[in-house]
């Protein structure tokens, strides 16, 4: 039986029927909340920018890096809905860590990651997170150009200003008379003037000036990605090796075989003249030999682990390719251990530096990096397998690297020989103040070397590692200066 429906039911008795059912209205696609959230979202964005005017505006940065950071992660974590999201906060406190011990590129490199990766987990979950990363940061700062134009489109547009416009029109007299009085008023006071134009001198001293509002658009323009739902990430397509370009079985042993005799040649000539003591050629120093093969060495054991990977297929059906492979593996981990036998050579002839101990420290990697690629040829492991361990081994390396006082270290290493450069040593910067001073060995030609340690001027550039070196300066009974 067919429904028979009564269409165009008079509005006034559509009202009028209310105990006929329920006559709450539904909620609408287009409702106040959504109404609201581009609303809300400019109010969050223009406190963040005050929290950063406060702690940066013509302050040194320190501390004030972590509380900024923070600030950012719970207002965003306050629009999403209430769950459990200890793990992004967990990467959250882990990210600013660096930041609070020390300033620098390393610490600041940690901390934007890390903010952009708890931020994206929170929203998302893990899913596809190093692709939603790379698709949000390719949208700095140009997004927030383009969404604040939109959005300033669509409030424009909206109902509700339409409203708000027709309420403000009521304003329109006593907001002109008062423009008008004010503008007579200031002409004839021009004390008042005076007043104004140093309040709001955009050159001058006042309120706003050129570098605030730099420092307000560049805040405005970082956050509002962070804050603004992210875009879809977009799948990355990895470049494929054209069939013509890739290696075949027979091409890859006889390669292997070439290089392990090369490599070989090398390998025999490092250990008899590196760790066997062999005396060098006439006019050639152990400090010339170590220094020229150091580096060169190391981008060659860099090449060897990205041809291990290429060889791999090959080797897993072979057995004779996979023992020349460890054998090629092994030779190139040896090759590492004597670069960084000749940096220790050259660095007990002229003195450690910041890129001699960097290098050691990518050396000990790359030797480690090597190894895990024999295991993985070994144990028939996966090159995610490898991927995974070997980017968890770096970020490891590096976020330990960010605690360590460098400076302090090759100051205390050059200070324990008995000729440095003492104009390089002077040079490390405050934080190699306290080792300097430990080492006791001040000379007195020193004296326009500053070692008065790091200046703190208060809580926004606090630091841990610059407090604990000054405070141990403070200990420090006073040096007498010439």
């Amino acid at each position: 039986m067919a429904e028979w429906v009564l269409r165009g039911v008079p509005g006034a008795l559509a009202m009028d029927a209310w105990w006929l059912g329920d006559t709450t209205p539904a909620p609408q696609a287009d409702g106040s909340q959504a109404k609201l959230a581009p609303a809300r979202g400019v109010l969050t964005l223009l406190a963040l920018v005050g929290i950063g005017d406060v702690l940066f505006f013509r302050q040194a940065v320190g501390l004030s890096l972590a509380i900024f950071a923070g600030a950012v992660f719970l207002a965003v974590l306050a629009t999403l809905p209430t769950r459990a999201q200890l793990y992004p906060s967990l990467l959250m406190l882990l990210s600013v860590l660096p930041v609070i011990d020390y300033v620098q590129a390393l610490s600041l490199a940690f901390l934007a990651v890390g903010l952009t990766a708890s931020l994206l987990w929170a929203r998302g979950g893990t899913t596809a997170l190093m692709q939603r990363g790379l698709a949000l940061w390719a949208t700095l700062p140009w997004r927030g150009i383009g969404d604040g134009y939109r959005q300033t489109t669509t409030v424009m547009q909206s109902d509700a200003l339409r409203g708000q416009w027709r309420a403000a029109r009521s304003w329109a007299f006593p907001a002109g008379g008062a423009l008008v009085l004010v503008g007579l008023l200031l002409l004839a006071n021009p004390l008042l003037v005076r007043m104004l134009s140093d309040l709001f001198a955009i050159q001058g001293e006042g309120i706003v000036t050129l570098g605030r509002l730099s420092l307000w658009l560049g805040l405005a323009l970082a956050l509002w990605p962070l804050l603004a739902p992210p875009p879809p990430a977009l799948a990355i397509p990895l470049p494929a090796v054209p069939a013509r370009f890739r290696p075949g079985a027979q091409s890859v042993a006889r390669g292997l075989l070439v290089f392990n005799v090369i490599l070989g040649v090398q390998t025999l000539m490092d250990a008899a003249y590196l760790w066997g003591g062999a005396v060098l050629p006439e006019g050639m120093s152990a400090a010339e030999y170590a220094h020229r093969g150091a580096y060169p060495l190391l981008v060659t054991a860099l090449l060897a682990g990205a041809f291990a990977l290429a060889a791999r297929p090959f080797a897993r059906e072979d057995r004779h390719l996979r023992w020349l492979l460890l054998l090629w593996l092994a030779q190139n981990v040896a090759l590492v251990l004597s670069s960084l036998l000749r940096l220790e050579l050259y660095v007990e002839a002229f003195g450690l530096t910041y890129l001699r101990l960097h290098s050691a420290i990518w050396m000990g990697l790359v030797a480690a990096g090597l190894g895990l690629t024999a295991w993985q040829v070994w144990r028939d492991r996966s090159n995610l397998w490898l991927l995974t361990r070997t980017a968890a081994m770096t970020l490891a390396t590096l976020y330990a690297c960010c605690f360590v006082n460098f400076a302090a270290i090759i100051a205390t290493e050059n200070l324990s020989r008995e000729r440095f450069d003492g104009t390089y040593v002077c040079s490390l910067g405050p934080t190699a103040a306290a080792a300097i001073v430990a080492s006791g060995n001040v000379p007195v030609h020193w004296a326009p070397c500053d070692l008065a340690g790091p200046h703190i001027e208060g809580w926004r550039d606090w630091g841990f590692r610059n407090w604990r070196v000054s405070r141990y300066l403070d200990q420090m009974p006073v040096m007498e200066r010439p």
